[in-house]
């Protein structure tokens, strides 16, 4: 007796010469194989949705990380806003010593904030040359006076 899908069972069939059965319809390896592949199918569905979910939560932003964020841009504004009037006092030509201890201020009292080792560089680099702008201006008006 061969058993098929939902149709039911069938009665004994018929071998041919070359060893196969000769019977209508699927045949019990086939239905199976089309259960297999859907059951294939909604497990890389579920994988999926499992993976989309592990990576929804690693995005959600911790309450903690995200003051702190807002703080680093608040610094970072406060150090580009100090840049900027140097620029356009440089542009003007009205440079001053108070415009250089107010850059060579604020970014002494934002370093130990940087835990980033290329952006400590930067800030290294800009208090430098604010304190050689300095003294340039320093050495400037000692002789004038």
């Amino acid at each position: 007796m061969k058993i098929q899908g939902p149709g039911g069972t069938k009665g004994p069939s018929k071998t041919s010469k070359s060893g196969k059965v000769s019977s209508t319809g699927a045949n019990f390896g086939d239905f199976m194989a089309k259960d297999a592949s859907r059951a294939g199918a909604t497990q890389n569905t579920q994988s999926i949705a499992q993976v989309d979910a592990l990576l929804a939560i690693q995005g959600a932003e911790d309450p903690a990380q995200g003051k702190a964020r807002r703080q680093v841009r608040q610094r970072a504004g406060v150090i580009l806003d100090e840049l900027d009037k140097i620029r356009m006092a440089m542009l003007s030509g009205k440079l001053t010593v108070g415009h250089m201890i107010d850059i060579a201020d604020v970014i002494a009292s934002h370093r130990e904030k940087i835990m980033d080792p290329a952006l400590t560089d930067i800030m290294d680099e800009i208090d430098l040359r604010a304190q050689v702008e300095l003294a340039k201006m320093r050495v400037a008006l000692d002789a004038r006076n």
